[in-house]
């Protein structure tokens, strides 16, 4: 026998300690022992390099032909047990076929019939929706309009209100006309801000001094 296939049929053989019952359970514990990472290599093994396992040429074609053998019959009895399950499984379905697509047409009357009612009741909603959306655009229409015939009298009510002061103020203003009679005026009647306001808000005038 190759040494490979006997290595792998030894794998998978039943394992025995002598000694021991064939019944007894088999008890595997893995120890492994690995340095840390920070530990470097070895320096018996700095330069090692491993040699591939030589392969026999005969034992490498034989268990190529043997796999793919594996593989065509395994793929054979997979396809023939789902032919029986396809084919049981169109038995099972045939005698219920007349059954089935009656239920398929009932249930599609009735999706069809409760599509129609929601479609109508949403139809509904939209309109009271468009409805009430219009009335809010024109009361909010009507709102900004009042706000700005509002706004505009305040403005123009405003403005009257400043030409009438300006207007007022005009009649005190100093023309070409009334220049002189200003003039007279103030030489007439002199005014003199040259005077101090104490704590208690008396005007100090200005007092020459003494001597």
């Amino acid at each position: 026998m190759f040494p490979r296939l006997q290595g792998v049929l030894c794998r998978h053989g039943p394992a025995q300690t002598p000694g021991m019952p064939a019944s007894a359970p088999v008890v595997l514990q893995f120890v492994r022992f690995r340095k840390p990472r920070h530990v470097p290599r070895a320096p018996s093994k700095a330069n090692y390099v491993r040699k591939l396992t030589p392969i026999d040429p005969e034992e490498h074609t034989y268990l190529k032909t043997a796999y793919n053998n594996y593989k065509t019959h395994f793929r054979a009895v997979r396809n023939m047990f789902l032919e029986e399950y396809l084919a049981r499984k169109r038995q099972e379905e045939g005698a219920d076929t007349a059954k089935r697509e009656k239920e398929e047409d009932e249930e599609h009357f009735r999706l069809m019939e409760w599509n129609r009612r929601e479609n109508e009741r949403m139809h509904q909603e939209r309109l009271v929706r468009e409805q009430r959306v219009a009335l809010e655009r024109e009361k909010a229409d009507l709102e900004t309009s009042i706000w700005k015939e509002q706004r505009e009298q305040e403005i123009v009510e405003k403005m009257d209100e400043l030409i009438r002061l300006e207007k007022e103020a005009s009649q005190h203003f100093i023309t070409l006309d009334n220049v002189e009679e200003a003039i007279e005026s103030a030489l007439s009647d002199p005014k003199n801000y040259n005077f101090a306001v104490d704590r208690d808000g008396n005007i100090v005038q200005k007092t020459p001094f003494a001597g």
